[in-house]
Protein backbone atom coordinates (compact mmCIF):
# COMPACT_ATOMS: atom_id res chain seq x y z
CA UNK A 1 0.00 0.00 0.00
CA UNK A 2 2.85 2.40 0.80
CA UNK A 3 4.28 1.86 -2.68
CA UNK A 4 0.96 2.68 -4.32
CA UNK A 5 0.60 5.86 -2.26
CA UNK A 6 4.14 6.89 -3.21
CA UNK A 7 3.46 6.27 -6.91
CA UNK A 8 0.29 8.39 -6.72
CA UNK A 9 2.25 11.21 -5.05
CA UNK A 10 4.83 11.15 -7.84
CA UNK A 11 2.19 11.21 -10.59
CA UNK A 12 0.22 14.06 -9.02
CA UNK A 13 3.38 16.04 -8.16
CA UNK A 14 4.70 15.84 -11.71
CA UNK A 15 1.26 16.43 -13.22
CA UNK A 16 0.90 19.75 -11.39
CA UNK A 17 4.14 21.09 -12.87
CA UNK A 18 4.64 19.62 -16.32
CA UNK A 19 2.74 20.67 -19.43
CA UNK A 20 1.28 18.59 -22.26
CA UNK A 21 4.67 18.16 -23.91
CA UNK A 22 5.42 15.55 -21.24
CA UNK A 23 4.10 12.00 -21.06
CA UNK A 24 4.13 10.00 -17.84
CA UNK A 25 4.08 6.23 -18.33
CA UNK A 26 3.35 4.34 -15.12
CA UNK A 27 4.36 0.73 -14.46
CA UNK A 28 6.51 0.04 -17.54
CA UNK A 29 7.77 -3.56 -17.57
CA UNK A 30 10.43 -5.39 -19.56
CA UNK A 31 12.50 -8.57 -19.15
CA UNK A 32 14.72 -6.94 -16.49
CA UNK A 33 11.96 -5.64 -14.23
CA UNK A 34 9.50 -2.81 -13.75
CA UNK A 35 10.01 0.94 -13.69
CA UNK A 36 7.47 2.82 -11.58
CA UNK A 37 7.43 5.89 -13.85
CA UNK A 38 8.90 6.85 -17.20
CA UNK A 39 8.80 10.56 -17.91
CA UNK A 40 9.20 11.39 -21.60
CA UNK A 41 9.40 14.93 -22.92
CA UNK A 42 11.37 17.59 -24.78
CA UNK A 43 14.27 17.31 -22.31
CA UNK A 44 14.65 13.54 -22.50
CA UNK A 45 13.58 10.36 -20.78
CA UNK A 46 13.72 9.77 -17.04
CA UNK A 47 13.12 6.47 -15.23
CA UNK A 48 11.87 6.94 -11.67
CA UNK A 49 11.82 4.33 -8.90
CA UNK A 50 9.75 5.59 -5.99
CA UNK A 51 10.37 4.51 -2.40
CA UNK A 52 7.78 5.48 0.21
CA UNK A 53 9.58 4.91 3.49
CA UNK A 54 9.43 7.06 6.63
CA UNK A 55 13.14 6.68 7.37
CA UNK A 56 16.65 7.96 6.94
CA UNK A 57 17.93 6.34 3.75
CA UNK A 58 21.59 5.68 2.94
CA UNK A 59 23.40 4.25 -0.07
CA UNK A 60 26.88 3.22 -1.10
CA UNK A 61 26.95 2.46 -4.80
CA UNK A 62 24.16 -0.06 -5.32
CA UNK A 63 23.86 -0.99 -1.63
CA UNK A 64 20.95 0.74 0.15
CA UNK A 65 19.80 0.65 3.77
CA UNK A 66 17.49 2.56 6.08
CA UNK A 67 17.20 3.63 9.71
CA UNK A 68 13.82 4.42 11.21
CA UNK A 69 13.39 6.52 14.37
CA UNK A 70 10.46 7.05 16.71
CA UNK A 71 9.11 10.52 17.51
CA UNK A 72 11.68 10.84 20.33
CA UNK A 73 14.64 10.19 18.03
CA UNK A 74 15.27 6.62 19.17
CA UNK A 75 16.24 4.10 16.51
CA UNK A 76 13.43 1.56 16.20
CA UNK A 77 14.30 -0.29 13.01
CA UNK A 78 17.05 -0.61 10.43
CA UNK A 79 17.80 -2.86 7.51
CA UNK A 80 18.71 -3.33 3.89
CA UNK A 81 16.50 -1.91 1.17
CA UNK A 82 15.93 -4.59 -1.45
CA UNK A 83 13.09 -6.12 -3.43
CA UNK A 84 12.13 -9.80 -3.29
CA UNK A 85 14.94 -10.55 -5.79
CA UNK A 86 17.53 -8.88 -3.55
CA UNK A 87 17.96 -5.83 -5.78
CA UNK A 88 18.51 -2.39 -4.25
CA UNK A 89 16.39 0.58 -5.41
CA UNK A 90 19.13 1.68 -7.82
CA UNK A 91 19.36 -1.81 -9.33
CA UNK A 92 15.56 -1.93 -9.58
CA UNK A 93 15.61 1.11 -11.87
CA UNK A 94 19.00 0.61 -13.59
CA UNK A 95 18.39 -2.93 -14.86
CA UNK A 96 15.13 -2.31 -16.77
CA UNK A 97 16.30 1.19 -17.84
CA UNK A 98 19.45 -0.29 -19.43
CA UNK A 99 17.35 -2.92 -21.21
CA UNK A 100 14.99 -0.18 -22.47
CA UNK A 101 17.96 1.88 -23.73
CA UNK A 102 19.20 -1.20 -25.63
CA UNK A 103 15.72 -1.79 -27.07
CA UNK A 104 15.36 1.82 -28.24
CA UNK A 105 18.92 1.97 -29.63
CA UNK A 106 18.33 -1.21 -31.67
CA UNK A 107 15.33 0.53 -33.23
CA UNK A 108 17.20 3.69 -34.20
CA UNK A 109 16.61 5.80 -31.08
CA UNK A 110 19.79 6.05 -28.98
CA UNK A 111 18.12 7.82 -26.06
CA UNK A 112 20.05 8.04 -22.79
CA UNK A 113 17.74 7.45 -19.84
CA UNK A 114 18.34 9.41 -16.66
CA UNK A 115 17.65 7.25 -13.60
CA UNK A 116 16.24 8.51 -10.31
CA UNK A 117 15.29 6.95 -6.99
CA UNK A 118 12.71 9.30 -5.51
CA UNK A 119 12.03 9.09 -1.77
CA UNK A 120 8.32 9.91 -1.70
CA UNK A 121 7.39 9.83 1.98
CA UNK A 122 7.12 13.38 3.37
CA UNK A 123 9.38 12.45 6.29
CA UNK A 124 11.98 10.46 4.35
CA UNK A 125 15.42 11.92 4.51
CA UNK A 126 18.58 11.17 2.64
CA UNK A 127 21.51 10.19 4.85
CA UNK A 128 24.98 9.31 3.62
CA UNK A 129 24.98 8.51 -0.07
CA UNK A 130 28.38 7.61 -1.49
CA UNK A 131 28.96 6.99 -5.21
CA UNK A 132 25.27 6.44 -6.06
CA UNK A 133 24.64 4.82 -9.44
CA UNK A 134 21.47 6.91 -9.89
CA UNK A 135 20.26 10.38 -9.00
CA UNK A 136 18.57 10.43 -5.60
CA UNK A 137 15.78 12.92 -4.90
CA UNK A 138 13.41 13.59 -2.02
CA UNK A 139 10.91 15.75 -3.92
CA UNK A 140 9.34 15.87 -7.36
CA UNK A 141 10.73 19.42 -7.51
CA UNK A 142 14.25 17.98 -7.52
CA UNK A 143 13.26 15.72 -10.45
CA UNK A 144 11.94 18.80 -12.28
CA UNK A 145 15.28 20.49 -11.55
CA UNK A 146 17.02 17.61 -13.32
CA UNK A 147 14.88 18.33 -16.37
CA UNK A 148 15.87 21.99 -16.24
CA UNK A 149 19.56 20.98 -16.12
CA UNK A 150 19.26 18.44 -18.93
CA UNK A 151 21.11 19.12 -22.17
CA UNK A 152 19.17 16.40 -23.99
CA UNK A 153 16.71 17.49 -26.66
CA UNK A 154 14.03 15.17 -27.97
CA UNK A 155 12.00 16.78 -30.75
CA UNK A 156 8.28 15.95 -30.85
CA UNK A 157 8.35 13.52 -33.81
CA UNK A 158 11.05 11.41 -32.11
CA UNK A 159 9.21 11.56 -28.75
CA UNK A 160 6.10 10.17 -30.42
CA UNK A 161 8.10 7.32 -31.96
CA UNK A 162 9.88 6.58 -28.66
CA UNK A 163 6.56 6.59 -26.80
CA UNK A 164 5.06 4.10 -29.28
CA UNK A 165 8.11 1.84 -28.93
CA UNK A 166 7.98 1.98 -25.12
CA UNK A 167 4.29 1.09 -25.09
CA UNK A 168 4.83 -1.73 -27.60
CA UNK A 169 7.71 -3.15 -25.54
CA UNK A 170 5.73 -2.88 -22.32
CA UNK A 171 2.70 -4.67 -23.82
CA UNK A 172 4.92 -7.46 -25.10
CA UNK A 173 6.56 -8.04 -21.71
CA UNK A 174 3.37 -7.52 -19.69
CA UNK A 175 1.60 -10.20 -21.75
CA UNK A 176 4.52 -12.63 -21.23
CA UNK A 177 4.50 -11.88 -17.48
CA UNK A 178 0.83 -12.91 -17.19
CA UNK A 179 1.52 -16.28 -18.81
Amino acid sequence: MAGIKGEQLVASGLGRVLNDEWTLIRGYRNRRGEIDHLLLGPRGLIAIEGKHRNALVHCAGDRWWFTKFDKYGNEVEHGEMADNRGRSPSQQVNEPASALEDFLRARGHPVAIQRVVLLTHPRSRLGDCVRPTVHVATTTGQVIGMLDDSTTALPEPERAQVERLIIRDHRFHASKHKS
